[in-house]
């Protein structure tokens, strides 16, 4: 018997699944075979400074000391190369942004993020950046793509994957243990992304899924860096400079639109100078919250069954920690922080399912 079934291995359940491993847990990971889920399109940047306004992101403090040494630890324990911490430059808006950030460089809750600033431009043929920007440390992206097939490499030796489409109503709630075909577990936990909020489990909770496109373009000279200012551009190893994200909230489908396409050409006028070509384009669905904050913890009235999910567009620096203090939650009783416990919305749960 199983002690765990993860269902899901885009990050979440990757990730998840390392660090139940890491404690000895026998566990099974069921992947749907969906190719456009959030993980496999995502750009899988991390970046401690975020917004217009480049505020030091959510917990920052917290998360972003993990993350830089979870993904090389997990590339060795892997033989694979995915972790590419290269940076980001992200230009000024306005002049005002310059004096802000000059002033800010000596605030020393800021050192371990920033790496230089200038207040002239970097590349006056390429860029649009008279007021020079910010050059960030501790950022860079992870290729999520890279890092799921390795993963799943890893989990097939150990006999703990399989492929196979998931459908609840085959799942059986035995007096002591689960059972879904041939398996038996006896505990399970849905890291499935966006299909969680049309779960019989957890269709409840405030899921704001979150429609993202993005295209891959071509320069004639590859930034060394990731740019970011209104769009970002990444110029992914071996690969083209891939340009995203857009925010949509509504939307019939998981393809990319002309809208989208558009929206992005545009953002990328005002901050690339040099001519490009366009060689692709991809969209995804992030399973964003109501209160951009993930959804982590047991369900309110089986606490066998749990939800690891929710981490919108910062899968990548939120996963690592979340993953280790859940793996504490559920070995060592430890509790979460209310941020990020789903009971924060037990409330919203139908009372016809109370009864």
């Amino acid at each position: 018997m199983y002690d765990y079934l993860i269902i899901g291995h885009g990050l979440a359940g990757a990730v998840l699944s390392q660090k139940l491993l890491e404690r000895e847990q026998k566990i099974m990971v069921l992947d749907q075979p969906d190719h456009n889920h959030s993980s496999v399109v995502a750009a899988g940047i991390f970046n401690p400074i975020t917004g217009r306004k480049m505020f030091k992101t959510w917990r920052a403090d917290q998360f972003f000391p993990e993350l830089t040494s979870f993904y090389p630890e997990l590339e060795t324990k892997l033989e694979a190369a995915f972790y590419y911490p290269i940076g980001v430059y992200r230009p000024y808006f306005a002049i005002e942004d310059q004096n802000d950030w000059e002033a800010k460089k000596s605030d020393a809750k800021f050192d371990a993020y920033i790496a230089q600033t200038t207040t002239s431009n970097i590349s006056a043929h390429q860029l649009h950046d008279p007021h020079g920007g910010l050059f960030l440390k501790q950022a860079g992206y992870v290729n999520i793509v890279e890092l799921l097939n390795a993963n799943k490499k890893y989990l097939i030796d150990k006999g703990s994957y399989r492929e196979t489409m998931f459908y609840e109503k085959d799942l059986k709630c035995n007096t002591d243990h689960f059972s879904f075909g041939d398996l038996k577990f006896k505990k399970i936990i849905f890291c499935n992304g966006i299909h969680a909020h049309k779960s019989e489990w957890f269709q409840w909770l405030p899921f704001h899924p979150v429609k993202g496109e993005m295209i891959d373009i071509e320069l004639k000279k590859r930034p060394e860096t990731i740019y970011n200012r209104g769009v970002f551009m990444l110029p992914f190893a071996g690969g083209h400079i891939r340009v995203g994200s857009t925010y949509h909230h509504h939307f019939d489908d998981m393809q990319p639109t002309e809208t989208g396409q558009n929206e992005l050409k545009e953002k990328l006028s005002g901050l690339l100078k040099e001519q490009y070509e366009i060689k692709g384009s991809r969209a995804g669905i992030r399973p964003a919250t109501k209160d951009r904050r993930p959804f982590i913890g047991k369900h309110p009235d089986n606490e066998h069954i749990y939800v690891f999910n929710g981490f919108g567009s910062k899968g990548v620096s939120l996963i690592p920690n979340c993953s280790k203090l859940f793996t504490a939650y559920l070995l060592d009783g430890e509790a979460l922080d209310a941020e990020v416990d789903v009971s924060r919305y037990y409330s919203h749960y139908p009372i016809q399912q109370k009864n």
